[in-house]
């Protein structure tokens, strides 16, 4: 089982990127040519997602050889460059994407976070002492925190008890709660003995692929909530808008 809950994860989070698109595009939001203009970007993190799987079952993530070259996390930095390249370069992305933000129900992108409660079987590990680092108690509680909140925050919106300006806080932080210990004490991991744990297949699909996604769902759903504030009769989000 241990080795089948990170690729499904994976799954799930592209999956649930496929179907905002997709349901923008059977209501009509945007046309065909726009939800084309989507299909790049999925078809190359789709690329990085095989060459990710490829590299974790053979060992090569945790090669001392590929360690040594390349020293800091770069795996978990490869679907953001993917995603800001295609973002910053394709005028007709940034207006499909605008679209798909517009009219996203903001409590699914609230719920898809609550797969960060996933976090807790690194938690356990380290707990049980089969993880040596103390990684997974700097980001996995704070980010098993955060993925319980998602069903709190999620159910509130439903109900219409919070507006866009808490949604967008909540996202950011969201983001925050990875970034600033991951970015921010990088060379810290880098050089603790067993952070090695990192870059072993399944574990590799966290950062590379899973976190990086959701993170960019947070700023996603951030932006989203930040274009709403705009529109005064929109101050209080629902399941559908």
């Amino acid at each position: 089982m241990r080795n089948i809950a990170l690729p499904i994860m994976v799954i799930i989070v592209f999956t649930s990127c496929l179907y905002l698109v997709r349901r923008a595009k059977a209501l009509q939001i945007i046309a065909i040519d726009e939800a084309a203009s989507t299909k790049g970007v999925f078809v190359a993190l789709a690329v990085w997602a095989v060459v990710c799987f490829w590299m974790g079952l053979r060992g090569i993530h945790a090669e001392p050889w590929l360690l040594e070259a390349v020293p800091l996390l770069w795996q978990s930095m490869v679907a953001v460059v993917i995603f800001m390249t295609w973002f910053l370069f394709s005028p007709k992305l940034r207006k499909t994407l605008a679209k798909v933000a517009d009219h996203t129900p903001v409590a699914t992108l609230v719920f898809i976070q609550a797969l960060r409660i996933g976090a807790i079987g690194s938690i356990l590990k380290t707990y049980l002492g089969l993880i040596v680092s103390n990684f997974p108690y700097w980001v996995g509680i704070p980010d098993f925190i955060f993925g319980l909140s998602a069903l709190l925050i999620g159910a509130l919106v439903v109900r219409g008890f919070i507006g866009h300006q808490v949604l967008a806080v909540w996202h950011i932080v969201g983001a925050t709660i990875i970034l600033l210990p991951l970015v921010g004490l990088m060379n810290y991991w880098m050089n603790e003995p067993g952070f090695l744990f990192i870059f072993e297949y399944p574990m590799i699909l966290a950062p590379s692929l899973v976190v990086p996604v959701l993170i960019s769902l947070n700023m996603f759903a951030a932006w989203a909530s930040l274009r709403a504030l705009q529109h005064p009769t929109q101050s209080k989000p629902s399941i559908a808008r």
